[in-house]
């Protein structure tokens, strides 16, 4: 049998999973905690809970202002257990857990991750008909909010239990642990152009 590119190329998008059409961004949950009802927001390659917004940039020139996204909110895809950034930029940008355990994503234009993260393992859960949240988990177990300094955000996200050596303020017993839910974003087409 002779293939040829575009006998391949059909190929490959027909196999690629249909993109999904909801985006959504992260609130944490946690009673009676700091992180109550918290934002998760991407700056500087990771995620937080407490910054008042994420961390985006729209290059203008050469993108004309008025087609920029606001860049206010973190708005995130999922699809097949993997997940990424629902941004603008050719490319886009992954979401995946560093080897240290932080929730991270890769820089715009680049597809790096590092040895020893871990891409998949994302799944997002059936909508509550009480409230319309869907629970957000992962194959490496829950997620964290570590902070800075004990009690204080921001809060830097981690999967699965984080290690002292690993956290912002190094103890481990600083985090708290929070049940992430993803709440539909439809206040734009994209969260930013990128984070």
């Amino acid at each position: 049998m002779k293939f040829t590119l575009a006998t391949l190329l059909a190929t490959a998008v027909a196999a690629a999973p249909a993109p999904s059409n909801l985006s959504f961004s992260m609130m944490s949950l946690r009673s009676a905690s700091p992180v109550h009802f918290g934002q998760v927001n991407a700056s500087g390659q990771k995620f937080y809970i407490g910054l008042e917004k994420p961390s985006s940039y729209c290059p203008t020139p050469p993108v004309p202002a008025k087609s920029c996204p606001s860049g206010k909110y973190t708005s995130v895809v999922f699809g097949s257990g993997y997940a990424s950034l629902n941004v603008q930029v050719p490319g886009g940008q992954r979401i995946y857990v560093a080897p240290d355990g932080s929730l991270s994503y890769t820089q715009a234009h680049s597809a790096y991750i590092p040895p020893g993260s871990t891409e998949g393992g994302f799944i997002l859960g059936p909508k509550n008909a009480n409230n319309g949240l869907r629970p957000i988990t992962h194959k490496k177990g829950g997620f964290y909010a570590c902070p800075a300094t004990e009690g204080t955000g921001p809060w830097k996200v981690f999967v699965g239990q984080p290690k002292d050596a690993n956290v912002p303020s190094g103890h481990a017993s600083h985090c708290l642990g929070f049940s992430n839910q993803a709440v539909e974003f439809t206040s734009e087409q994209f969260g930013a152009w990128q984070y």
